[in-house]
């Protein structure tokens, strides 16, 4: 705030019988302000009934970043409170439908609600993707639904295949991760002929050579290699 100055302007409430004002929100911004001994700042005035709750939240929605994650918890603190969902979407004035996907998100996976966060994928597409209860193969269509950009559609067919066949679907999946689990103990590891360290297969070369250029070769590596 010293350098750039007040970015948004606090929120206050009143006044009461006593013309006091209360601050509803910004109050760090308030004690900054203080600190930095300026004699007014800007502030929002409410009337003192308004709910500082509503004020505070409002205040957050309007800003450009938020995300539905964001959006969720500002709806959890009003259902947390009691507030029937009918109530939210008047004070938020959205749609019901809107005040009930959000208040679902908070229920969902972590690795579900850090990608909507993220908006790696959608709202859609998490809602299609929350009834895979297999963590791995979840993280598995996660990732694909990045790579591919998929669609709320394409998730819920990827939902209906996994509830329809279950089990098969994570028979294979826990037989994929165990391959991929046991792949180090499954190298291939030859002997380079030069220096004779052992090396991943895929990081040696193969070459043809005369018997001469072979035998010039060895008579080099013999010559170089210390005696033991």
């Amino acid at each position: 705030m010293a350098a750039e100055g007040l970015h948004q302007p606090i929120g206050i409430r009143g006044p009461d019988t006593a013309g006091l004002y209360e601050i509803i929100y910004g109050h760090r911004r308030y004690l900054a302000a203080e600190l930095l001994r300026w004699l007014t700042i800007d502030a929002r005035v409410y009337p003192l009934d308004y709910d500082p709750l509503l004020a505070a939240i409002s205040e957050n929605l309007n800003r450009e970043d938020m995300t539905p994650v964001d959006e969720a918890n500002a709806v959890a603190r009003f259902v947390a409170r009691g507030e029937p969902d009918a109530a939210i979407a008047r004070l938020f004035r959205k749609s019901l439908s809107w005040v009930r996907t959000r208040r679902d998100l908070i229920t969902y996976p972590d690795d579900l609600r850090t990608a909507v966060a993220a908006k790696t994928i959608t709202l859609g597409d998490a809602a299609a993707l929350t009834d895979i209860d297999h963590a791995d193969y979840r993280k598995s269509l996660i990732q694909e639904a990045i790579r591919t950009g998929a669609t709320a559609a394409t998730a819920e067919v990827w939902r209906q295949h996994y509830l329809t066949d279950r089990e098969r679907i994570i028979g294979n999946n826990l037989v994929i991760q165990d391959i991929l689990e046991r792949r180090e103990a499954w190298k291939i590891v030859v002997a380079c002929d030069l220096c004779d360290t052992d090396h991943d297969y895929p990081d040696t070369v193969s070459i043809r050579v005369c018997r001469t250029c072979r035998n010039e070769l060895a008579a080099v590596k013999a010559e170089t290699t210390p005696n033991p």
